[in-house]
């Protein structure tokens, strides 16, 4: 286990739980040691703070046989640790939350943002100097 405490998270508003792959296999401990983590919970700060409401996160850190069972991307940037699926704060619609986000995605690092039904996917992806972005058709990941 790492240094930091499992009980907190890597920034004010974002846990270790909610950066567990959904089968409850932990944030990996290598991806904290080399700080992917905190440029993540920082995007992830930048993001609540347009807002100042709560955001639920979808899916984070996914392992390999999770990202299977979903049917995610071969190389999804969740493998990486470098992803979060994020709904839209309490009376903010998704479009308004994509589009506002977009807006920002260069000041704030984003690398890779998306649009799907029912949440926004950003992520921080290495070796691009420009924000690649796409749309899908659903959820692929729950809270359930």
């Amino acid at each position: 286990m790492s240094e930091i405490s499992i009980s907190k998270g890597p920034s004010e508003h974002l846990s270790w739980t909610e950066l567990a792959c959904k089968d409850g296999t932990p944030y990996p401990d290598t991806f904290i040691k080399d700080g992917r983590i905190f440029d993540l919970a920082v995007v992830f700060e930048d993001i609540r703070n347009l807002w100042k409401k709560p955001i639920i996160i979808h899916s984070a850190y996914r392992t390999h046989a999770h990202n299977l069972k979903i049917g995610g991307a071969n190389d999804s940037q969740h493998l990486h640790g470098r992803a979060l699926d994020l709904s839209p704060p309490d009376k903010i619609d998704l479009d308004t939350f994509y589009i506002t986000i977009k807006r920002n995605a260069f000041e704030f690092g984003i690398k890779g943002l998306g649009l799907y039904k029912t949440f926004v996917h950003v992520d921080i992806r290495l070796n691009t100097t420009r924000l690649v972005t796409w749309s899908g058709i659903g959820a692929k990941d729950s809270l359930t």
